[in-house]
């Protein structure tokens, strides 16, 4: 029998005026009436949403829902903050190097406003915690490290288990873009998608291809055996401290639609399934929906532009 999740509870106490105040600047867009604003700032309200991965994106991602109104909100991570870390996620600072990101996240999230109910998973997601992450959230977010095979395998199957989560988003980025992307239940499976076996052994092969199924969009520059090449000598990933942000708004505008169900017409346009994803490059303004399919949607992106033979 698989132990039980470990879960550490922050919880939030309701005061009324104070939450009505704090969302009020967001009212107008929730609808195109009152009635409908009020009902839908009470779907925020009343949502819960799962934040698989406190890092650069999911730390982040969690503070902005509670921003929103929503109040009740599962973090889950077991990694600890690096140094290196401090260039884009939410938390990380000299004082919290060691500590558990999802712990670090949720206090900080919690002393926003106090009325902020957080749920904890400092083992972050495995085969054992999963479903208790899943249950009773509306929305999932999967803001995993890329080569977690098996355990973003076992969320995935978690979320399709459940009745009453409406969707799963995910997003990466690469240079100085970002994506979105979304999984149905009845739509694409990541296990589908992917097609490696979780206890695969993660060879150089294996990176690249799993950097071509999630993040397929070509920087600019550097030239990508550049970008190979540094991750080799380092043996990390690079990023950009400041893309990380529009995945934040990618994710937030998308979650915030699909929990007020005003995701698609006439209220907005409905972000397609996988395999399609959203991409946009602050560096070029390039932006629209691509498919993903195993290889760069752009190729020879860096030589068309400088003339690299």
């Amino acid at each position: 029998m698989l132990k039980k999740a470990r879960i550490v509870t922050l919880q939030g106490i309701l005061n009324e005026k104070v939450y009505q105040e704090r969302v009020s600047r967001s009212g107008c867009f929730l609808g195109n009436s009152l009635l409908e604003q009020v009902a839908n700032q009470a779907k925020l309200s009343n949502a819960v949403v799962g934040v698989a991965g406190a890092g650069g994106i999911g730390g982040a991602v969690a503070l902005g829902l509670a921003r929103l109104g929503v109040r009740h909100i599962k973090i889950a991570d077991p990694d600890s903050f690096e140094i290196s870390n401090i260039n884009r996620q939410l938390g990380a600072s000299l004082e919290t190097v060691g500590r558990n990101k999802a712990l670090v996240v949720a206090e900080l999230v919690h002393q926003l406003a106090g009325d902020v109910t957080i749920e904890v998973f400092p083992e972050g997601i495995q085969k054992h915690t999963a479903d208790a992450f899943v249950e009773g959230c509306d929305l999932v977010l999967d803001q995993m490290d890329f080569y977690s095979i098996a355990e973003r395998y076992a969320l995935h199957r978690s979320y399709r288990r459940s009745e009453k989560c409406k969707g799963m988003l995910a997003s990466s980025v690469v240079g100085w873009g970002a994506n979105i992307y979304k999984f149905e239940k009845d739509g694409l499976t990541l296990e589908d998608f992917y097609s490696i076996p979780e206890d695969a052994e993660m060879t150089s092969e294996l990176v690249d291809k799993l950097v071509k199924l999630q993040a397929s969009y070509q920087p600019r520059f550097p030239s990508i055996p550049n970008i190979y090449g540094w991750m080799h000598e380092t043996g990390n990933v690079p990023i950009l401290s400041i893309a990380p942000t529009a995945s934040h708004y990618l994710i937030l505008c998308r979650s915030t639609l699909i929990i007020c169900d005003l995701e698609g017409a006439p209220y907005s346009t409905a972000l397609p399934p996988m395999p399609k994803y959203y991409w946009f490059d602050g560096s070029t303004f390039d932006n629209g929906i691509y498919e993903f399919d195993g290889q760069w949607v752009n190729p020879n992106e860096h030589e068309k532009h400088f003339k690299i033979s």
